[in-house]
């Protein structure tokens, strides 16, 4: 066999001879990976610096311990938007053993979404702190902080061979300060629900780091599969990781300077097929277990899909500005970001140049990535981890047309890679002392301004009120924002404010099936059952209100209450069974139920009743409503109560 190196010399002639040369070679790339693969363990090998174990684990320590003091505010944060419903107003995941059947199906009333392992660590929070928010928003800055962490360790390794020995340091540094206190990431980490995103980010992360670091190759396989099917349990988007790992591997591929791109390719299955034939098999078992939960691999469509042009032009809008976002989110955030799809059935300029500036960008990414570019890779990894959110299945999720928190992958991936794509970036002896100098003003400049914006946007997103009225004043057109506004205003007991939204609502002719709701909650509330019929009946027919299990609940129930106050007592007590038919773990139609049970006489049934809905409600809620209950069997004693009616 010829000695290393002698291609340079005597380029092989012979079928025999390249594949005994690259036999050789892959031997020399397994030595190196055993050689090098304990870096993170061992820093002194990796620097060449007696104690820089030290230095890096305390740098480390320092950015965490930085962005933990950034964060830390949220802490004090209360429950908003679906957190009010899956944790507070509905019994699902704190209440028996109901919670087992809402793992793959039903939860939250979603009908494309298969997350078991984050509904699992939610349940697991949810019974662990007794519904007290404090402390589940510590488990997700402890979250954000662990990713924060992997991003560095990964990035570190990616440079390990080709940082400068004092530079090694700033490859961890950087990317950990740059992803951990990016203004993006506000709302992934303040708001309790978006633990599946921080799950899959953190699962993805650990598996690409377990496929670059572990030696012994079974060991690697089963690790990283189980990475990507804790990933994909978390959120759909993990399915983009066989992907993203085919990427790192062909950075990581030691093959000789001429071979050619088949020839690579076959080294690259030849070191790794175990790996990506186990994380094939992890994913069939998941969409497995997706068909069998949900009916189906691919959630079915929403709206009618828009035409290729316009399909086109929606998904390069969004890559562009998912650009425009990793750069300076800070002009655009908030809760929603409704974009009409209209805009997208005219072709226009601004529409030509997002095509034009997306097909730039992946076919550079591309062509690079294959010349082993690593800001190609960095291009093409940012693309492939936001395939799953540029709505090229078309699948309509919600209002908005795109969220912050759907770039966290994305942007884990790409802060990993930064150092090593600066490191490629060749710069003039004569003005490399003035760029490096230049370029750490701008990111302190930018880190500052990132800190502010953390601190500033957090408590935007600490309460209900304070988190609507900011989508409201940034989209005063948009419903969803005065929905949900008039929703936290009911929640705190503001109904003046409350009505003046409903109001403005009506007065503008907003569609909004759940306004409509909750002002006929409002005026049960005052006793005002008329009233309380007239916004009933503006929705009764609304297709939307049937399509939602949760609204139609809620609709029965506003109509049980109704009844109660017309002193309609048999009708009250149908459409209070009928509503907890259909949820046996909402609390609200229970206690409905006993108040019209109480109502007719049936007062043993109605005390059982009682009993079993107050241990639905969060503990700290127990004995206002019991308190109430007893109040309103004190009244029935009197007739001014058979003459009001109750309430």
């Amino acid at each position: 066999m010829a000695a290393p190196g002698a291609h340079l010399r005597h380029p092989a002639s012979t079928r025999t001879r390249t594949v005994a040369l690259y036999e050789c070679r892959l031997r020399r790339y397994d030595n190196w990976r055993i050689r090098h693969r304990g870096f993170i363990l061992n820093t002194s090998t990796a620097t060449g610096m007696p104690g820089s174990k030290l230095s890096f684990v305390l740098a480390a320590v320092a950015v965490i311990l930085l962005i933990a003091w950034i964060y830390w505010p949220v802490t004090h944060a209360g429950f908003v938007w679906d957190d009010v419903i899956d944790f507070q107003k509905n019994a699902w995941l704190r209440h028996g053993d109901d919670w087992k059947q809402f793992l793959f199906n039903r939860f939250n009333d979603w009908a494309n979404y298969f997350r078991p392992l984050g509904v699992a660590a939610l349940t697991l929070e949810v019974r662990a702190f007794d519904v007290t928010p404090g402390p589940m928003h510590l488990t997700s800055l402890v979250m954000h902080l662990l990713d924060t962490l992997l991003v560095g360790l990964l990035a570190l390794h990616l440079g390990s061979r080709t940082w400068p020995s004092g530079k090694r340091l700033f490859s961890l540094v950087l990317p950990m300060l740059v992803y951990g206190l990016h203004p993006l990431l506000v709302e992934p980490v303040v708001w309790i629900g978006c633990q599946y995103d921080l799950l899959a980010t953190l699962f993805t992360l650990l598996g690409l780091l377990a496929n670059m670091c572990i030696e012994r190759r079974f060991v690697r396989t089963i690790a990283v599969a189980l990475c990507f099917f804790l990933a994909a349990c978390a959120k759909e988007s993990a399915a983009m990781f066989p992907l993203m790992l085919v990427i790192f591997d062909w950075f990581d591929l030691d093959a000789p300077a001429d071979a050619s791109l088949l020839a690579r390719l076959r080294m690259l299955l030849a070191r790794n097929w175990p790996v990506y034939a186990a994380v094939f098999g992890a994913g069939a078992v998941y969409l497995c277990l997706r068909h069998w939960a949900l009916g189906g691999f691919i959630p079915s469509l929403g709206d009618e899909p828009l035409p290729l042009f316009a399909r086109l032009q929606e998904i390069a809008f969004l890559y562009v500005h998912y650009w425009h976002m990793f750069l300076w989110p800070a002009a655009d955030m908030g809760p929603i970001h409704p974009v009409p799809a209209q805009q997208f059935l005219v072709f226009s300029a601004h529409g030509a140049i997002n095509m034009l500036l997306m097909a730039v960008l992946v076919l550079a990414g591309a062509m690079l990535t294959l010349r082993r570019s690593y800001l190609g890779g960095l291009i093409l990894l940012i693309t492939v981890a936001l395939l799953p959110v540029l709505h090229i299945i078309g699948v309509s999720f919600d209002a908005s047309l795109y969220h912050e928190r759907y770039a966290m992958t994305a942007l884990a991936i790409a802060c990993a890679w930064l150092p090593r794509t600066l490191l490629d970036i060749r710069i003039p002896e004569r003005v490399a002392g003035l760029s490096s100098l230049a370029g750490f003003a701008l990111l302190a400049v930018w880190l500052a301004l990132s800190c502010m914006n953390v601190r500033a946007a957090t408590p935007l997103w600490s309460t209900q009120i304070a988190l609507w009225q900011w989508a409201d004043a940034m989209h005063p057109d948009t419903v969803e924002a005065k929905d949900q506004l008039i929703s936290a205003y009911m929640d705190a007991g503001y109904h003046a404010k409350a009505w003046q939204v409903i109001d403005q609502v009506m007065a503008e002719h907003m569609q909004c099936t759940n306004c409509m709701l909750n002002a006929a909650s409002l005026a049960a509330g005052e006793n005002a059952p008329d009233r309380a019929s007239f916004f009933l009946d503006k929705i009764k027919n609304d297709p939307e209100l049937r399509a939602s299990s949760n609204l139609y609940r809620f609709y029965l129930g506003l109509q049980a209450e109704v009844l109660l106050l017309q002193h309609k007592y048999p009708e009250a007590e149908q459409m209070a069974r009928s509503s907890i038919a259909m949820n046996d773990l909402d609390p609200e139609p229970q206690l409905l139920l006993a108040l019209t049970l109480a109502s007719e006489g049936k007062l043993d049934e109605a005390a059982r009743v009682e009993s079993t809905a107050i241990q639905l409600l969060p503990p700290d809620e127990r004995a206002q409503r019991q308190q109430a209950y007893s109040s309103f069997l004190a009244s029935l004693r009197t007739p001014a109560a058979g003459e009001n009616g109750p309430h």
